[in-house]
């Protein structure tokens, strides 16, 4: 019995120093989310068999206490069906929202095709693997099985990590902090634009002698430079000129990155600051060339930031296709092996 309680401890104390590791040392891995949902799982395990011990120990409160996890279970079981229902109503409220203020772009119909998507794959994915009755759609079945709870796995660990990297405590004082471009309305920043270089003068202030590169070229449909109009708008919230670096080149994040970070002098430090649901793509792009650096989020409309989020996470898949590729031909693989081994098998028994 304590044998088990000692194993649940041993597992506990060991992934929560690999998280506090990963945590502090690299935390824009996905890792990072990975370590704190199997820390999480282990306290799960060690809470269980603290209960089962107490169980043991104290036979005549064993109604009691059978009470109490029965409620704990019935309280968990409730809360993720509630969680799924409230998801399910945020995707659909969001993206009838976004529609109404955004306008029927493709990318704004993100929140409606999770919304649809989650309530395919709770009543009429299952329908599906009742008509496994052929061995080749069984196998099929499998494939597409384990590649959505890959997918859904990914996206879990996505937003943990994203998560995380919004968190910035005790941090060493920064040299630079990058602000990141987006569209103008004229020769004016958007509200949402706006957030960011608030969010940036915020952090500036809190850095004293540091300085604001503002990173954004000139798109087609734009007057000028996005840097142009942030440094205007910057100066007029009474940063110095002087303390305002423009980089005026660059036509997508991983430019911003790559251009801003020639403005900064040897061996100092930075971080960049986008709005929440872009953070974590752009230190994972960071990280790609080898930079060292922190994130901070602005704030967004809710109804905004969901649909932002789910195209975030579109990003990170092409971004990293190559491995997701190796993952979805590797259960393809498996799924390939199994299907061997049955018919195999099939025709050893004829």
């Amino acid at each position: 019995m304590f044998e088990v309680f000692y194993w649940c401890l041993g597992l506990f104390l060991a992934s929560l120093a690999i998280f506090i590791f990963v945590l502090t040392h690299e935390r824009r891995s996905m890792w990072a989310g990975f370590t704190l949902t199997t820390t999480l799982m282990f306290l799960g395990f060690l809470a269980i068999d603290t209960i089962i011990i107490i169980d043991t120990k104290f036979p005549k409160q064993h109604q009691l206490i059978s009470q109490i996890v029965l409620l704990l279970a019935v309280g968990v079981a409730l809360l993720i069906f509630a969680f799924v229902i409230l998801l399910i109503l945020m995707f659909l409220y969001d993206g009838i929202k976004i529609l109404l203020k955004e306008g029927t772009k493709w990318t704004n119909f993100l929140s409606l095709g999770m919304a649809a998507a989650i309530i395919l794959l709770i009543f009429a994915y299952p329908r599906l693997g009742r008509l496994t009755v052929t061995p080749w759609f069984r196998f099929i079945y499998l494939f597409l099985s384990l590649s959505i709870f890959y997918l859904i796995f990914i996206m879990v660990m996505y937003t943990l990590t994203s998560w995380l990297n919004l968190i910035n405590i005790r941090q060493k004082p920064l040299n630079y902090v990058v602000v990141l471009g987006a569209g103008l309305i004229g020769k004016k920043v958007t509200p949402l634009l706006a957030s960011r270089i608030n969010r940036g003068i915020e952090i500036y202030r809190r850095n004293p002698g540091s300085k604001l590169i503002m990173s954004g070229g000139q798109g087609p449909d734009e007057e000028i430079p996005e840097s142009h109009a942030m440094a205007a708008y910057t100066e007029k919230r009474g940063v110095p000129k002087s303390d305002i670096l423009i980089e005026d080149k660059s036509k997508t994040t991983n430019e911003n990155l790559k251009f801003s970070h020639r403005l900064m002098k040897p061996n100092t430090s930075f971080c960049l600051v986008t709005n929440s649901y872009h953070v974590y793509r752009a230190l994972v792009l960071a990280k790609r060339q080898g930079l060292q650096c922190i994130g901070y989020g602005a704030k967004t409309k809710w109804y905004f930031t969901l649909n932002a989020f789910i195209r975030e996470f579109i990003a990170y898949l092409v971004i990293t296709k190559k491995l997701q590729a190796t993952m979805i031909a590797s259960i393809g693989g498996m799924t390939l092996l199994l299907a061997g081994m049955y018919y195999l098998s099939s025709i050893l028994n004829l």
